[in-house]
């Protein structure tokens, strides 16, 4: 497995959303999310759990932009202090497994350049932290396939499939099942900013697709 003692802070966007068939109830005790695998209890009742699951009900979204949470989570990705409202809220949503959908954007606000879709309902998507100069490939298996008009990574036997949306995440998908490579030398290659590679690949890593090249 790819390590996971340090997590990954992306440099772009983390976009987030439910997957399309799911819906939230809203109950006085406890909020109750239905998917495809089951309903799924939601024990955190707050205005702001209830105001993100909201939002991720209608399409991927960056959930700082709610007021409460904006200065915990620009503390979290610039590493400068307490972030435990973020945090807090990062922990309901794991519990979300495969109805959650994390997604990458850029900076420019468009929207996403990769979203992750879980087609077990067991999946808990983390994002692990890869140096640049640290050996990776894509799992044994990895291809990119058509779906819905969209191009994805799916491998047999992972319990996510990545789609990609636009050049930058296709591009480096493109280079990583070429074979053993690093963060770097796909930049390099490229000609394409470091932190969006590491990002990429963070993303592709959680997803279980990028693995080390030598285990």
């Amino acid at each position: 497995m790819v390590p996971t003692t340090q997590s990954h802070v992306p440099a772009g966007r983390p976009l987030w959303s439910l997957l399309e068939d799911a819906f939230v109830v809203e109950g006085t005790e406890h909020l109750t999310v239905h998917g495809r695998w089951g309903a799924i209890e939601i024990a955190d009742t707050s205005p702001l759990v209830r105001e993100a699951l909201h939002r991720m009900t209608l399409g991927p979204v960056a959930l700082e932009n709610i007021s409460v949470l904006h200065e915990n989570f620009v503390r979290w990705k610039n590493g400068s202090g307490p972030c435990l409202v973020w945090r807090k809220l990062k922990h309901t949503l794991d519990q979300l497994g495969g109805c959650l959908v994390p997604s990458l954007g850029l900076n420019d606000g468009a929207g996403p350049i990769l979203s992750v879709m879980a087609v077990t309902g067991d999946a808990v998507f983390t994002l692990p932290h890869i140096l640049a100069d640290e050996a990776v490939t894509m799992r044994p298996g990895t291809e990119i396939e058509r779906l819905n008009g969209d191009q994805a990574l799916a491998c047999p036997g992972s319990q996510y499939q990545v789609i990609l949306h636009s050049a930058p995440a296709t591009e480096i998908a493109k280079s990583l099942l070429a074979g053993e490579t690093t963060i770097a030398q796909v930049a390099e290659a490229l000609q394409v900013e470091q932190s969006l590679v590491a990002d990429v690949v963070a993303y592709l890593a959680g997803a279980q697709l990028v693995v080390p090249a030598r285990c």
